[in-house]
């Protein structure tokens, strides 16, 4: 499945690029053959250039597959596992020899005498206010500098709530909280257990994935693109079914809410 995904988001990379290169060499060059065999050259080298000039910078921001399916199941075995906090605390003294355990969370004193708490909420439901209130309650005694505070996930109303509190509240839903705490601190919670997979998910996953808002943008910016070209192009009625298909593509992937739910350094 991770390789399907893979390969349409780089046929669909590849297949644009193709197009719009052969659409300004069909308007200069006559021979078919000949635009076909520049366009395919031109396009394998944009393609290795955006390649190189965004593996950094994808491998660094962006959770692979993979990733984010062990995030799932490293949430879910933390939940299940009754010593939990023992793992945030070994994790946190990895790096912060002055690391204390509490009952619900980890307290870590640096050498400039700043404190931050981390505090794991392990539940499946999303962070809300008044979960956000009852945490802050429990803790201000504690006169931290910083509260980093892990959940499943949490939405922009929590976010932008957070910062009321005069203390400095990190939010991280399980993604962040593998990219900033376990990939960070190169150290990974045990899966124990795993969410079970749906049979027959394959198309239903592909459907999200091309029908995502996110595509939206993709699929206007072609089809304009598209408009355009057709009028230097002699047979241009191609372009144009081309351009309507992706203009419908882009509307069913804004307007299709089944397919859009909302969901660097020492960070403590």
């Amino acid at each position: 499945m991770k390789k399907i995904l893979f390969v349409l988001q780089e046929i669909l990379k590849f297949g644009l690029i193709f197009l719009l290169s052969f659409i300004w060499l069909r308007y200069f060059i006559r021979l078919l053959w000949l635009c076909i065999l520049l366009a395919t050259t031109i396009t394998i080298i944009i393609t290795t250039i955006v390649y190189f000039l965004s593996k950094r910078y994808s491998s660094q921001k962006a959770l692979k597959l993979s990733e984010k399916e062990d995030a799932d199941n490293m949430f879910l075995s933390l939940i299940t596992d009754q010593n939990s906090l023992d793992f945030f605390h070994n994790l946190a003294k990895s790096r912060h020899s002055n690391s204390e355990k509490k009952d619900d969370y980890i307290v870590i004193t640096h050498k400039d005498k700043t404190k931050v708490i981390l505090y794991p909420h392990l539940s499946l439901d999303s962070l809300t206010p008044n979960q956000l209130i009852t945490i802050y309650n429990k803790l201000k005694f504690e006169k931290a500098n910083k509260v980093v505070l892990t959940c499943f996930n949490y939405d922009k109303t929590t976010l932008l709530f957070a910062k009321n509190f005069e203390i400095d509240i990190v939010l991280l839903n399980c993604y962040e909280t593998y990219a900033r705490l376990y990939k960070e601190y190169d150290y990974y919670p045990e899966i124990t257990i795993k969410y079970k997979k749906e049979a027959g998910l394959t198309f239903k996953a592909l459907l999200a994935y091309s029908f995502n808002k996110s595509r939206t943008k993709g699929y206007v910016l072609s089809s304009i693109i598209l408009f355009i070209m057709s009028f230097f192009v002699r047979i241009n009625i191609y372009y144009l079914v081309v351009a309507s298909l992706l203009l419908i593509f882009a509307l069913i992937s804004y307007i299709n809410p089944k397919y859009n739910s909302k969901s660097g350094g020492n960070i403590i």
